[in-house]
């Protein structure tokens, strides 16, 4: 007979049972603010991480058509290296450590303009030698452009990460209701203990 009540039952009713909503006489006030802060955080999850997936996307999306945009204007140029570089360390195995430095050069950017800054060159690069740097228009050192395949990943790696961290920060929210709602379960608890109790001892004694 309950299996079928069960049935009947809607899976919204179910679902709110199982939030501490039903109408249980035993149940304080501060069970049912959980459960209905819970429900909303459920609720909030279920319409954000959509939201959060677009948004994040079209942010993303934006970005890297910036970046596109002003890749264009890169250009290398040679640059004079002013210093030599330090060899590159090892391993206690041998492995290198890094396949790149950074020293002072000179080059001459787009505009014409003489340049001195730190660039990253092979260890071991000697003082007066020519190297090519990437920069852009005016003149700073930039790195090589990035493929579109990277650039790509990042958009799909906002949308991935953007439900993801409405989670953990809804999470965090739930955890942070939890505690608070049992410190206050517990302050109930011993406020009708401390009613309760000299009562119920003194019907022990008799």
């Amino acid at each position: 007979m309950r299996i079928r009540r069960l049935a009947r039952m809607g899976w919204l009713t179910r679902l709110a049972r199982r939030l501490w909503m039903s109408n249980n006489r035993l149940r304080r006030r501060t069970d049912r603010v959980e459960a209905w802060i819970t429900a909303g955080l459920i609720v909030a999850f279920l319409v954000g991480a959509p939201l959060s997936f677009i948004a994040a996307g079209r942010w993303a999306q934006q970005g890297v058509v910036r970046e596109l945009h002003a890749q264009q204007t890169w250009r290398q140029v040679a640059a004079t290296v002013l210093e030599t570089a330090p060899p590159q360390p090892q391993f206690e195995f041998g492995l290198p450590w890094s396949p790149a430095v950074l020293v002072l050069a000179h080059w001459m950017g787009p505009d014409g303009r003489d340049r001195i800054g730190q660039i990253p060159v092979k260890a071991g690069t000697w003082a007066g030698r020519t190297v090519r740097v990437w920069v852009d228009r005016l003149g700073r050192p930039t790195g090589p452009p990035l493929p579109g395949s990277v650039l790509s990943e990042r958009v799909v790696s906002a949308r991935a990460l953007a439900p993801v961290g409405l989670a953990a920060l809804l999470f965090v929210v739930a955890w942070l209701v939890r505690r608070l709602m049992d410190r206050r379960r517990l302050a109930l608890w011993e406020a009708d203990w401390a009613l309760t109790g000299p009562r119920w001892s003194r019907r022990r004694r008799q």
